[in-house]
């Protein structure tokens, strides 16, 4: 094995390509990542790239975390994996801290070790629960990419040739007001009451069979920084209590500071009946939770663990990544710096590509359109060169959106005002090479 120092770019990618699988064609940007500070990683010829996707938004201490090293290794110096039929002061520590610190009566975790296990834990938790099968998900919802939790997910391209999926899920409109055919606020929030009348076999386009477990939401959708009204989270919460249905709240994305709060449910005062939760808790380290009521942990026993959940080494970390984003008020910080970006990126030239720039603390996201007034949305062969163009100015973001046409821009919370005018400028940058081609 030739040592990182000897390597070159060209050999680096030509062995990715030849001995690791993805689920796209090849290295989606030929980038050989070597080292991180902060919110910025370095290639393996020495060039400097502004992190907006934060490592598939995990690490939202920014990299290399002091902190977060240091809980890591002290750690790995005493214990770094036993099986959960025995336990860690580390795993104990974690879920202590995250009874206090989520909303409500949640005070039992569940442990995994991604976003994708937490949720196929929490669909099974509402099944047994309620006895019942059906699952409610919203239109452009990802909740991960296994067979459960994929019949979740909306995006045709993940779940084709992969048929058939989990039984049972019904689906629901999400809250595009962007693009929605209805005008807020005089839609009187008609993606909330579509749920009710799904409930109630009164819906516009879909059917249960009357045995609906459970409804399960992100509060922002990662596939384009989608945010809902503020009325549609309390709307939805109050619907599911009044007919006996959970609310499963995705945060696998949006919690630990992302959205400007701990946990983006925070933001409309809505308490979940089971919280998932994975990427940023970990600081780096793969860990998710599922925290849920007493109640509904007591039911949940027929199940066994993933071998590696709870894994000492990544409580740990978890645990030091929790203490640092409270102790240093990081959700502020990303409160603010969100709202930085968002006026900068509003202001971009040439503006007219611009649709809609979407921001929830450092959860956002900017749709381009050939038209603003048609909202014609970008093709994918723009969308490519954009972002292409964005990594020679040095800015790593990724596209979403249901149309595709939409830039992810999730970097670490601790980015800096500097950094974020470098986004800007690198994005602005980046446009004007699409305008003129």
């Amino acid at each position: 094995m030739e040592p990182s120092e000897t390597i070159t770019t060209q050999v680096a990618l030509q062995k990715d390509r030849d001995y690791i699988v993805r689920a796209w064609d090849s290295v989606a940007e030929p980038t050989v990542i070597v080292e991180g500070d902060g919110a910025v990683v370095r290639d393996l010829d020495g060039r400097e790239y502004i992190d907006c996707s934060s490592g598939l938004f995990v690490m939202n201490l920014g990299h290399r975390p002091d902190k977060v090293i240091r809980a890591i290794c002290e750690q790995a110096n005493r214990v770094i994996q036993v099986s959960m039929r025995q336990t860690t002061l580390p795993a104990i520590h974690l879920a202590e801290m995250l009874a206090k610190i989520t909303p409500g009566p949640l005070c039992k975790t569940y442990y995994t070790t991604s976003g994708t296990e937490s949720n196929e834990a929490a669909i099974k938790m509402a099944k047994i629960f309620t006895g019942k099968y059906e699952i409610i998900a919203l239109k452009n919802a990802y909740h991960g990419l296994t067979l459960g939790s994929l019949a979740a997910t909306s995006s045709a391209s993940y779940r084709s040739k992969v048929g058939p999926l989990m039984y049972g899920v019904v689906r629901a409109p999400n809250t595009y007001c962007y693009r929605c055919p209805f005008s807020y606020p005089a839609c009187d929030i008609k993606c909330a009451r579509e749920i009710e009348a799904i409930l109630k076999d009164e819906a516009w386009s879909t059917c249960t069979e009357k045995n609906v477990a459970a409804v399960i939401i992100e509060p922002v959708q990662g596939a384009g920084g989608i945010i809902p009204p503020p009325e549609y989270l309390p709307m939805v919460r109050e619907i599911c209590t009044r007919y006996g249905i959970l609310l499963i709240l995705d945060e696998v994305q949006t919690a630990f500071g992302r959205t400007g709060r701990m946990f983006a449910c925070e933001r409309w005062n809505v308490t979940p009946d089971i919280l998932t939760l994975a990427k940023g808790v970990g600081g780096g380290i793969p860990l998710g939770a599922v925290v849920t009521t007493s109640e509904i942990a007591a039911k949940f026993i027929h199940a066994t663990t993933p071998t590696s959940s709870g894994n000492a080494v990544a409580c740990a970390a978890g645990l030091a990544t929790i203490q640092t984003l409270m102790e240093e008020n990081i959700p502020a910080r990303a409160e603010e710096m969100g709202q930085y970006l968002k006026e900068g990126l509003s202001n971009i030239e040439p503006s007219e590509y611009v649709g809609e720039v979407r921001f929830l603390g450092l959860m956002g996201g900017i749709e381009f359109v050939t038209d603003k007034k048609t909202r014609e949305p970008f093709s994918k062969k723009q969308m490519a060169l954009l972002k292409q163009a964005a990594l020679e100015h040095g800015i790593i973001v990724s596209t979403s959106g249901p149309l595709g046409n939409v830039f992810r821009v999730q970097p670490p919370l601790t980015i800096t005002k500097e950094q974020a005018d470098r986004v800007i400028s690198g994005i602005e940058q980046a446009l004007r090479v699409v305008a003129s081609a």
